[in-house]
């Protein structure tokens, strides 16, 4: 007797997706657990010693042009998105890339390089720090100490989070077949790497960007312990002399933050469209 083949609802059901009343609930949960701080934070800004409400404190942000706050946060900025660029070029030229060769080219490695990768995230940065000390001195003495040498540290307190990202994509993608077929059909790596493997993997690339951003941006052990002046270290001198221009500096950094990434999220849902 012949066997009656399952429905498609029946073979989906156990996958079924969260119904839109349900991510709407969600996403509402989300957001207010998102605003919370911040709204604690805009409500700060705007304290008087006194306990009313004032403005002063945000005219001052504007008026303090010559002063050394100002001076200190200008340093801070800098330095911070210099390291922005130099990690995320570390990440793209060296980290994705030998990712890419490792999972297709080297399978029987794949588990013992999952363990090292991640690794970084369950060692503190306090310890981290010892490990990079004698380093950075070494780098110190014959490259330079100037703020942008963090990045090498960076890049490495980011390959957790890059890691996952990338190689979630790369088993979804079955990258080791694509670039089999694609060999047969007379391609080199390179052209497979560059016109194959990385527009399929734009989705994780972006996201390690930003996570490697936010990681840089708000990153204060290791730039505080290795005495470099970034956006966190800054911050933490202008809070000793004036806390509500700290608090200030944070929220624009942070909704500044939030704008990249939406951006950069309807940048990358546009050229699904296309």
């Amino acid at each position: 007797m012949a066997r009656v083949a399952p429905k498609h609802s029946q073979i989906w059901k156990p996958y079924d997706r969260p119904s839109t009343t349900a991510r709407r609930m969600i996403l509402i949960i989300f957001l207010i657990f998102l605003a919370l701080p911040l709204t604690g934070m805009v409500y700060f800004t705007f304290r008087s010693a006194t306990g009313g409400f004032t403005f002063d404190h945000w005219a001052e942000l504007f008026s303090a042009g010559e002063s050394s706050s100002w001076d200190l946060l200008a340093t801070g900025v800098i330095n911070s998105v210099i390291l922005v660029i130099v990690t995320i070029a570390i990440e793209y030229v060296i980290v994705i890339p030998a990712l890419i060769v490792i999972h297709v080219k080297l399978p029987r490695i794949h588990r013992a390089m999952r363990v090292l990768m991640l690794l970084p995230i369950a060692i503190p940065a306090i310890i981290l720090v010892v490990g990079f000390a004698p380093i950075f001195a070494v780098v110190a003495d014959y490259v330079s100490s100037d703020s942008w040498t963090l990045a090498l540290a960076y890049g490495v307190i980011a390959l957790p989070f890059v890691y996952t990202t990338i190689d979630a994509d790369l088993n979804g993608l079955n990258a080791s077949t694509i670039t089999e077929a694609a060999q047969s059909l007379g391609a080199n790596w390179w052209t497979i790497l560059t016109g194959l493997i990385v527009p399929c993997l734009r989705k994780s690339i972006i996201s390690a960007t930003l996570i490697t951003t936010a990681i840089v941006l708000g990153e204060f052990t290791i730039a505080s312990l290795l005495n470099r002046d970034t956006l966190q270290t800054e911050l933490i001198t202008i809070s000793q002399s004036d806390v509500y221009l700290s608090v200030i500096i944070t929220l624009i950094v942070l909704v500044l933050t939030f704008i990249a990434l939406f951006l950069v999220s309807g940048f990358g849902r546009k050229k699904d469209h296309q």
